[in-house]
């Protein structure tokens, strides 16, 4: 089984590069992914953000709506469509590159992913959990993330509140796709990625390691 998946089952899988440049070692962790997914037994969606032109900034957070962008409608009905979501992003200063999370603040709104109560005490409300209402629950997820800094590295020194989930890890995992009721069922951090010692063979140890995954769901 692929991820703690159950591979008799045939999945709806949704591929989201997070990466803003074409010529990223992400992009090709993005192709790797793509072209290794059995699509004989799965269906595939993919969104490459690099290649989207929209306004990735939530211009008056949730007092109004923003005028309607067909790449932001279509996300909203692949993200409700997939069983499956797998994110590549690289990740800077501990967090995702801003046109991913813009594409999340877009994307991952109330009534699509989440619902809030408004009413009454949030920490009764919150006890009782009544305050939010996981609109994805029952999908899953994976997370290919690079980093400069070593997998080892990255995991015990970007945050011990953290450990295993380091801050680039944890803002998507934890803050976001729980918060939506997605389970993430595996994460996966490429090391060492952009340094001198990252030579193409270390790289195509990354891609090969990546492509044996996939092939697993």
């Amino acid at each position: 089984q692929g991820f703690g998946l159950d591979r008799r089952i045939r999945l709806k899988i949704l591929v989201i590069n997070g990466h803003p440049d074409k010529g990223s070692f992400c992009q090709e962790i993005f192709r790797t992914i793509v072209e290794n997914i059995d699509s004989n037994r799965h269906e595939l969606k993919v969104i490459n953000l690099n290649d989207e032109d929209f306004d990735p900034v939530l211009r008056y957070g949730y007092r109004k709506r923003m005028e309607e962008d067909p790449f932001i409608l279509r996300s909203q009905e692949w993200i409700q469509w997939a069983d499956h979501l797998i994110f590549v992003y690289p990740i800077w200063w501990s967090s995702m590159p801003s046109l991913m999370k813009g594409w999340i603040d877009r994307v991952f709104t109330p009534g699509i992913s989440y619902s809030a109560n408004d009413q009454g005490s949030f920490i009764w409300n919150y006890l009782r959990g009544k305050q939010f209402k996981k609109l994805l629950k029952g999908k899953t997820a994976s997370i290919y993330a690079t980093s400069m800094a070593p997998t080892w590295w990255y995991k015990i020194f970007s945050g011990p509140l953290n450990i295993p989930d380091s801050y680039g890890i944890s803002v998507l995992k934890n803050a976001v796709l729980n918060h939506c009721g997605i389970k993430t069922k595996r994460v996966c951090i490429l090391g060492e990625v952009g340094r001198d010692v990252n030579t193409a063979s270390m790289r195509e140890q990354h891609l090969q390691k990546v492509a044996a995954e996939v092939k697993k769901l």
